[in-house]
């Protein structure tokens, strides 16, 4: 038999041996060629290694996270038929539908840990059911909330102890809520979450952290009362929580291969980066092999988050109203009223503030704080308030009131409808005068209706003008308008002190 038999023949193998490392060498030279175009410096491969941002994802619950220690969670409900009543440290909110959603839900996380820079992806609201009267589902909408309210005071009628809502429910759709609802969950089943996105609302917190008053959850549909827990609940795994997901910084683009002038053989890479008409691919490939510094520029690694580790100034709120803040010593809120039915008697030191549509205002108020040596004058003023109780009204129709600001110095004790001061009369009767008396546009304007509570106008503007430039603080003249109505309101003078005239200012120091 025949036996073919393969013998290592030197003369062949070795031949063959070379052949596969040189095919080797070729591929190797070809993956490093590619991977050198890709790459072509240090810098290069500092720019194409460095991976995006990552997304930071961060649960807010009550003694849970983000730290055990966390307590930054307010939430309660109002009752129409307790209209008076605070809950906020029971165990349990209450939803119930009818009547237009007659009881509802305030809740408010405080995010203020997230820097102000940051782009927030998602935020889901979460809350736990565990009871329901009726087995109807119901559709329950979040909306934001604009006025300052607090977990221990707020009721159907009131925000806090001294602040009413503007409509009973925290229901005015221009100063209680924001009417444009940011979020909707359908209530069936009990024993369970339900969630509702605030992404939108919690980018706003975040950039404003001053901005942060919750959210308002309100009921429609068939008339059923749905039961959740609180942050009060033992449980914690019932408690409400927050979960946002956001960037320190904008997610920067995915780099993409372009291929520039950068990565062709004309360009030396020499530490003056000069070009050289020479094609030298020994002078080229060496200085992109080479780990010098010159090939290693530091401004690789500029893109630092510096501003989102910078701590945002801390808000103050404060309170001015007489005999009570900024302390029981303040006496620095001037008030009185205009009469053309009397135009020289002063109305100083009469206990409430008359304001008549008649007439284009026939009756109106002066009122001025005095704030100099309280917020200091290069505070930045984020929110200033204007808040006067309404007590009686002579009709059932409600009257547009709107605030001016004041350019004449007034006396409180000597104001009246011909006089402003001592030595200086009203450049026309009852502070008309437009460009000497006062401004001719309204730095804030509202309805008002409701009466035994407050109403409010939004004086940011002049607050941070006379926050800078005291001298220019004269006031605001609060005129009727477009109907034959009259309103009487409390004034400093007023023996209740929590119904006086506040102004409310939340302010930061650089």
């Amino acid at each position: 038999m025949n036996e073919k038999r393969f013998t290592a023949n030197p003369d062949h193998s070795i031949p063959s041996i070379l052949t596969l490392v040189g095919l080797a060498v070729v591929l190797l030279t070809l993956f490093a060629n590619s991977t050198s175009w890709a790459t072509p410096s240090h810098s290069g491969v500092a720019s194409f290694t460095t991976a995006d941002e990552l997304p930071i994802t961060v649960i807010f619950q009550k003694w849970v996270s983000p730290e055990p220690s966390y307590m930054g969670v307010a939430d309660t409900y109002m009752d129409v038929f307790q209209p008076n009543a605070n809950f906020g440290g029971s165990t349990t909110m209450k939803l119930h539908s009818g009547m237009g959603g007659r009881e509802r839900i305030l809740i408010k996380f405080d995010i203020s840990s997230i820097p102000t820079s940051a782009t927030v992806t998602e935020a889901t609201l979460h809350l736990f059911a565990w009871y329901r009267n009726q087995v109807y589902a119901i559709n329950t909408y979040a909306y934001k909330v604009k006025r300052h309210w607090d977990e221990s005071e707020a009721s159907w009628n009131q925000a806090t102890s001294t602040n009413f809502w503007s409509q009973p429910g925290c229901n005015d759709p221009v100063y209680d809520y924001d009417p444009t609802s940011v979020a909707m969950a359908k209530l069936s089943y009990t024993n369970q979450y339900y969630s509702w996105d605030l992404t939108q609302m919690a980018q706003q917190w975040v950039a404003n952290p001053v901005s942060n008053e919750g959210v308002l959850i309100v009921p429609e549909g068939a008339s059923a009362q749905y039961q959740l827990r609180t942050s009060e609940i033992p449980a914690a795994n019932q408690r409400p929580y927050l979960v946002v997901t956001y960037y320190a910084t904008a997610p920067s683009p995915t780099p993409t291969r372009t291929s520039t002038e950068t990565f062709t053989p004309t360009r030396t890479s020499t530490p003056t980066d000069t070009p050289t008409p020479t094609v030298s691919p020994t002078v080229t490939e060496t200085p992109s092999e080479s780990p010098t510094p010159t090939n290693s520029p530091t401004a690789t690694w500029t893109p630092t988050a510096t501003p989102t580790v910078t701590p945002s100034p801390t808000p103050v709120h404060q309170v001015f109203q007489h005999g009570i803040y900024p302390g029981e010593t303040y006496a620095g809120v001037s008030d009185t009223f205009l009469s053309f039915y009397r135009p020289s008697t002063p109305w100083g030191d009469d206990d409430g503030l008359r304001i008549s549509g008649r007439a284009d205002g026939s009756e109106r108020a002066l009122i001025r704080f005095d704030l100099q040596g309280h917020i200091p004058a290069n505070a930045q003023v984020f929110s200033a308030k204007l808040s006067v109780f309404a007590w009686s009204r002579r009709t059932l129709y409600g009257m547009r009131v709107s605030a001016f600001d004041v350019m004449r110095p007034w006396d409180v004790a000597v104001a009246t409808w011909n006089q402003a001061s001592p030595s200086e009369m009203w450049g026309i009767p009852g502070c008309d005068e437009v460009g000497s008396d006062r401004q001719g546009d309204p730095v804030a304007s509202r309805f008002v209706y409701f009466i035994n509570q407050f109403c409010e106008w939004d004086v940011t503007s002049l607050v941070q003008r006379w926050v800078a430039d005291p001298a220019t603080n004269n006031g605001l003249l609060l005129i009727g308008q477009d109907v034959n109505q009259d309103v009487r309101f409390r004034s400093s003078e007023w023996r209740v002190p929590s119904q006086r005239p506040k102004l409310t200012v939340i302010y930061t120091l650089p």
